[in-house]
């Protein structure tokens, strides 16, 4: 059954919620050194996605080389700038960046845009489905609690897949429950195009099947549903639609997928998976990061009065935070709050069921208000009090070198070599400038140094022969040897001598431990040369292949 049409003041409340949630969200938008770790290949992958659209000759559309000519032009996309995590990431999102840099700019801040665009359409999809399962007093406190969560708002802040994933699975659930409630089919076909456009996003929005599933055996309508022409129209359609995903995620994503079900974290994939160490650990998160302790508290409550009053639209997401704990304590990765971002709205949720369920009593209404108040006042003002990541320096670094590049060439050896690229692509609409990194170059490693490590280059005569064959000018290196590998020193100390000249010496500030307490230097390379190779091997060992990439003609400017 529809639920009862919205009144004028719950429509005013929302719009006020609305202002309050994106005013706090939008912090940091105009802010381009507000970043996190991997934000930046997710940015530079909606402005790879940007250039192919605006670049790429279509009218090989219907001709039997466009797919060997996309694959080069990515191929030199990613030589020019090797930040890109397109395979090992979903394009998705990344597609949804180039639609607002085209709308808006070509700006970290057009990125960051999106994110609020995914942030408004997750509080509708969720406020709407909680006033199809309880009403509308109670769907304005879970959406107000949801998305005021400084563990939720600070998601928006950056250029990552959890936000545009968690909307689109709340819009799934939304689609989902009007298919269980009603029956109609085109409610399941419009669950398995929003599911796909989830997985799309984030392969993790996989736990949705097994929640989906869970809630059609409890309420016995499993077996209906499988007999059903229509469900399995829509499942072929669901197969159509991720196959490629999946292809894609198996040629290109091998070491994401081993990483998931072997592990990384040695700790965690040494315990059994029967021991309470190894059961509690998205336990803990919950607790000390993803949500404050009085909405724990009270989401006990709702719990107890949710099964007091037989509340069987409760048991719905009850589900929810089931599934995804289940789904994710299974994979043997590194233990991440953010991973398990989905089962927060069902904490909100309950958190906002004991007023529902003491709605009768004359004094719930006026004491219900009082409290959320209270709380997504605390909620807010801990957002507004947290302070979002940032590093500064990279940014005044790469404007630095492109200016004193002659060859256009630059050498990066640093941690934050992701950013430094996306500044250098930000500030140069004409795409002339390359970036070369020595963590590709020197040598390779997939997610972290110590995996899978490949060294490239061995002594000071293979750091020459490098920067002469590629024609490199100007070095903009970390101090620090982030690598802990021979070969990033054997550089820092080649670059202090007579052959290097230090243009500038850069402060940098960062929230990021790695980078604290430290320079980024800039120098020019006396003895650069024109480029003597044309084609170089690149190796990704994330993706477990190497590439042979173009090196585009060019020469020292005078």
């Amino acid at each position: 059954m529809p639920p009862p049409a919205l009144t004028r003041s719950h429509l005013l409340m929302f719009g006020v919620l609305l202002v309050a949630v994106l005013a706090i969200s939008a912090r940091g938008l105009l802010d381009p050194d507000v970043g996190w770790p991997d934000a930046d290949r997710v940015l530079m992958d909606g402005l790879f996605v940007h250039d192919f659209l605006r670049e790429f000759d279509f009218s090989h559309l219907w001709k039997g080389d466009f797919i060997a000519r996309a694959y080069q032009y990515a191929i030199g996309y990613f030589a020019q700038y090797p930040a890109l995590s397109l395979g090992s990431r979903p394009p998705l999102f990344p597609a949804v960046e180039a639609v607002f840099f085209f709308l808006f700019g070509v700006s970290d801040a057009s990125a960051k845009l999106s994110l609020l665009g995914f942030t408004l359409l997750g509080m509708v999809a969720w406020h709407d489905l909680i006033r199809r399962t309880h009403d509308q007093t109670t769907a304005l406190f879970a959406t107000g609690l949801l998305f005021t969560a400084p563990f939720i708002v600070q998601w928006v802040w950056y250029p990552m897949l959890e936000i545009p994933a968690l909307a689109l699975i709340l819009v799934t659930a939304n689609l989902f429950w009007r298919f269980a409630d009603t029956g109609q089919a085109k409610w399941l076909y419009w669950t398995i195009l929003a599911l796909s456009l989830a997985l799309w996003t984030k392969q993790t929005s996989l736990f949705a099947i097994p929640w989906f599933l869970a809630w059609l055996l409890i309420t016995g309508r499993l077996k209906a549903t499988l007999t059903r022409r229509s469900t399995w129209l829509a499942v072929s359609l669901g197969v159509l639609l991720t196959l490629p995903l999946a292809v894609l995620t198996v040629w290109m994503g091998k070491t994401n997928l081993a990483l998931a079900f072997q592990g990384v974290d040695q700790s965690s994939a040494q315990l059994s998976w029967t021991s309470w160490a190894f059961l509690r650990q998205y336990l803990d998160l919950l607790v000390q990061v993803q949500l404050p302790l009085p909405v724990l508290l009270l989401s006990g409550l709702g719990a107890l009065t949710a099964l007091l009053h037989r509340d069987r639209q409760a048991l719905f997401f009850l589900l929810l935070i089931l599934t995804t704990y289940l789904f994710f304590t299974a994979l043997h990765s590194y233990r991440i709050d953010r991973y398990t971002i989905f089962w927060v709205p069902g904490f909100a949720l309950f958190a906002a069921l004991p007023w529902y369920h003491l709605r009768a009593h004359p004094w719930s209404r006026p004491v219900g208000y009082l409290v959320m108040l209270a709380l997504l006042g605390l909620q807010i003002q801990q957002s507004i009090n947290k302070t979002p990541a940032f590093t500064r320096g990279h940014r005044e670094a790469a404007q630095l070198a492109m200016h004193h590049s002659r060859s256009g060439r630059i050498f990066m050896d640093g941690i934050n070599n992701g950013y430094f690229t996306c500044f250098v692509r930000l500030n140069d609409p004409g795409r002339r400038h390359h970036v070369l990194r020595g963590d590709k170059l020197l040598h390779s490693s997939s997610v972290f140094t110590e995996h899978a490590t490949q060294i490239h280059v061995r002594d000071l005569a293979g750091i020459r022969t490098l920067l002469d064959q590629h024609g490199i000018d100007i070095l903009v290196i970390e101090e620090r040897n982030y690598a802990q590998l021979e070969i990033h020193q054997i550089l820092r100390d080649f670059l202090k001598t007579d052959a290097f000249e230090l243009l500038k010496t850069i402060p940098i500030h960062s929230t990021r431990s790695q980078l604290m307490n430290q320079n980024l230097l800039v120098y020019r390379y006396r003895e650069a040369k024109p480029p003597s190779i044309d084609r170089f091997s690149l190796s990704v060992p994330l993706v477990g292949k190497s590439f042979e990439v173009p090196v585009a003609p060019g020469s020292l400017k005078p």
